[in-house]
């Protein structure tokens, strides 16, 4: 082994903590210990082998947390360790990854805990975490388009939707030369694809597949329940279905320099990773192809030296749907994204899969703990651990792509240690 390399992931079940069997009552503060707890035992470590850990958190008023390694310094056992607070938004449990890199490399730390946590779904009742309301999804989106700049946030109307959905869409639309019906049968494959995937994702939000959500709306053709007010424009032309699902919950990795110390499992080294910021509008020539994400995918790859050949897997940023395709095609991935996703190519078990957690609809969207989930089953995936979605053969180089509010790219190699 010649990088530091992951050895233990752990994660929550994503949903509410106002309602999910699993999650309800749950503080911050446990989420963050159930996902941190899993990811040593997965790693066969304990609290006195980690010399520093790294938390991930954007929205402190729904979390009531603020000097959050020195919170969880109590709750994981690690009192005077190492730790600090950090925030790229929702690429944070991938900045995180390279963080932990550089650490370790550097030989400040030897084991490295990146954890990462959220609440989006409600906030408390006068300050008090054991007592909570919901969260107005208004509310929600003020919080969170703080991170691309009041500025054009609010007094130029920018709205997620148009910019991170719309916008994309139709410039992707027309580099392919698809009219706004074709557009919109590839958005239902993307979308029919991503539900199957989470359905099979037992930590995930959402199991139905597009297929149960129209029969129980009494449709017999999922197509037309895609295409029905059940599925209303998002901001046109995207979809509902096409847009994330704001959830809670926590995810956790273990990196060291010396997993043969700790485990017998497949050590996954992080051998090339890359951040590139860029602030709104994010576009270059073209409406929906950021500068960042291309930047960042060659200097990664430049780090681990792979091109997109190179890729045996790739997780990519999915806030809205319409960024698999776009983005499969800017990492050298898929050569023609349309026929890709047309013709299933992009499931588990095709030739080009792709995230197969289901993405930040299926799997749902908290804000920093989702990145750590997607690194979470890259692990499980390259040890060959998966149960119903398993690659095969297992994925021995795979590529995690994320965008941070707004915008932050991070991109990491992770590759089965020899």
């Amino acid at each position: 082994m010649t990088e530091p390399a992951i050895i233990g992931v752990g994660a929550t079940k994503f949903g509410n903590v106002t309602e999910d069997e699993q999650l309800k009552g749950k503080t911050f503060e446990e989420l963050c210990a159930d996902a941190a707890f899993e990811a040593m035992d997965d790693a066969n470590v304990d609290a006195a082998d980690i010399d520093g850990f790294y938390v991930g958190n954007m929205l402190q008023s729904t979390s009531q947390v603020s000097s959050h390694a020195t919170v969880l310094a109590d709750w994981l056992g690690l009192q005077l360790k190492g730790g600090f607070h950090f925030d790229t938004a929702c690429s944070t449990g991938n900045t995180g990854l390279g963080i932990a890199h550089a650490m370790v490399k550097a030989g400040k730390y030897d084991t490295v805990l990146v954890l990462g946590g959220e609440i989006t779904s409600s906030e408390p009742v006068d300050r008090d975490q054991l007592q909570r309301k919901p969260l107005d999804p208004q509310e929600l989106w003020y919080l969170t388009d703080i991170g691309v700049d009041t500025t054009y946030a609010y007094k130029h109307a920018y709205d997620v939707a148009t910019a991170y959905g719309a916008i994309p869409t139709m410039g992707f639309a027309e580099r392919h030369d698809l009219d706004m019906e074709e557009m919109d049968e590839l958005m239902y494959h993307v979308s029919r694809l991503a539900k199957e995937h989470a359905s099979m994702t037992p930590k995930a939000a959402r199991h139905e597949t597009l297929e149960d959500m129209a029969a129980d709306r009494g449709f017999e053709d999922p197509k037309e329940f895609w295409q029905s007010d059940y599925n209303p424009f998002f901001a046109w032309p995207t979809r509902q279905l096409s847009a994330l699902t704001a959830v809670d919950g926590a995810s956790a990795c273990i990196v060291t320099n010396e997993p043969e110390a700790y485990t017998d499992k497949t050590p996954v080294e992080i051998t090339g990773f890359d951040w590139t910021t860029k602030s709104f509008p994010w576009y270059g020539d073209q409406p929906g192809l950021m500068p960042q994400d291309e930047r960042a995918f060659e200097r990664a790859y430049a780090m681990a030296d792979i091109d997109g050949s190179d890729i045996d897997y790739l997780y990519v940023h999915d806030c809205m749907q319409i960024y698999q395709p776009t983005l499969g095609e800017v990492a050298g991935y898929l050569d023609d994204p349309v026929s890709a996703f047309m013709n299933e190519e992009t499931r588990y078990d095709g030739e080009k899969p792709m995230n197969v957690t289901g993405g930040r609809h299926g799997v749902g969207h908290a804000w920093e703990a989702s990145a750590g989930f997607e690194t979470y089953e890259i692990v499980k995936q390259i040890r060959g651990e998966m149960d119903r979605k398993q690659i095969t053969p297992e994925p021995e180089t795979a590529v995690q792509h994320n965008h941070g509010y707004g915008m932050h790219t991070a991109v990491t190699v992770m590759e089965a240690a020899d």
